[in-house]
């Protein structure tokens, strides 16, 4: 903080001592100096003005200095700015007409390729479509195919029971046969 205002008094010296008011011998007495470093406008051994005076007179010309910069700014880019009353000249705008119609047409690459890939994917649409169809054929056939096997597992058991039955009849008729000839 101290450093701050003791700052702030030799800005406000340097201020005073630049306007006409001040006795540059004054100012010189109630500025701090160092061996190496002297803060007076002028020096005591060189009579003409010291850098400081120099630029603390140069700071009425700030107001015009930051009317002509963005009008300098403005030449060296090449806009026509001072040319009395004239209309400014064009921007070259012809690199960014050149990157619209890169965009552009990246755009309609974009579209064509957007378009075709819709048109492939309906078609896979439909072969996804037919292939469930065919899947759904083929397990009803296999169904079919599993209805048979078991109605012909259970004709078969049908049969063998009627076999068997038929055998043992047979069998029990030779028996009785065999036993009424031997009594």
């Amino acid at each position: 903080m101290a450093k701050a205002s003791q700052t702030k008094s030799e800005i406000d010296r340097l201020i005073d001592l630049a306007s006409d008011e001040v006795k540059p011998g004054r100012v010189l007495k109630e500025l701090p100096t160092t061996p190496n470093r002297s803060l007076s406008l002028e020096d005591q051994k060189d009579p003409r003005p010291s850098m400081w005076r120099v630029l603390l007179q140069m700071r009425v010309l700030l107001p015009y200095l930051a009317r002509v910069l963005p009008l300098l700014e403005r030449g060296i880019l090449g806009t026509a700015v001072l040319s009395g009353g004239a209309a400014p000249a064009a921007p070259d705008t012809s690199r960014l007409d050149r990157e619209i119609e890169e965009i552009q047409g990246a755009h309609r690459d974009l579209a064509h390729q957007l378009k075709n890939q819709s048109a492939d994917i309906q078609v896979l649409k439909e072969r996804v479509g037919s292939l469930g169809a065919s899947v759904a054929r083929v397990t009803q056939r296999q169904d079919e195919m599993a209805e048979s096997v078991g109605s012909l597992y259970k004709k078969a058991k049908i049969w063998a029971v009627i076999i068997i039955v038929l055998l043992l009849g047979l069998l029990g008729t030779t028996v009785f046969l065999i036993a009424s000839r031997t009594s």
